[in-house]
């Protein structure tokens, strides 16, 4: 989250250079004490507000149409909403983070902004269907012929809301 704030040493680098001896410091830790519990109240409401809206009419819709489409029971296929990452391209030289170039469009080099395994796509819910439906997603190996996931992709392309892109993850269901 964009708004993590540590406040001991927010107020250890707000004090003067001159004032921060050891037991400056410490009262300050004691003087954060009541902040930082309020902080925590506040994102543990933060996490409960975002989950009370991950869940919308149109979240229990999808989800209902599919297990009444494979005629399932238990909510085995679900909807799950990823969690925010926020990936650093850049760094301060006193973090010891090893640094990216950046060149300019005329000296024709390539420009990476992304590591190995980071990626510009980014899906706005993710579909988890039970292994007994469908065992791959590539239709070759899918002991089904891809009939299952087909089903799936044109009932959440028919539901879905418009401009929400979605990923379908395979898991065991016991």
């Amino acid at each position: 989250m964009w708004y993590r704030i540590d406040f001991v040493k927010f107020f250890v680098q707000m004090l003067p250079p001159a004032l921060r001896s050891d037991l400056l410091v410490a009262l300050l830790k004691i003087i954060a004490v009541p902040l930082q519990y309020i902080y925590n109240q506040f994102v543990s409401l933060r996490t409960i507000a975002d989950n009370m809206l991950d869940i919308t009419g149109n979240v229990q819709y999808l989800e209902k149409a599919l297990n009444d489409a494979f005629y399932l029971n238990n909510n085995q296929i679900y909807i799950d909403t990823p969690a925010e990452s926020y990936n650093r391209i850049f760094y301060l030289e006193s973090e010891g983070q090893t640094s990216m170039a950046a060149y300019m469009e005329s000296e024709n080099k390539s420009l990476l902004l992304f590591q190995s395994g980071e990626s510009t796509v980014k899906y706005n819910f993710t579909v988890h269907v039970p292994t007994s439906l469908c065992t791959s997603l590539n239709k070759d190996e899918d002991t089904y012929k891809g009939v299952n996931y087909q089903r799936i992709i044109n009932i959440l392309n028919t539901y879905k809301p418009a401009g929400r892109t979605f990923s379908i993850e395979l898991y065991n269901y016991e």
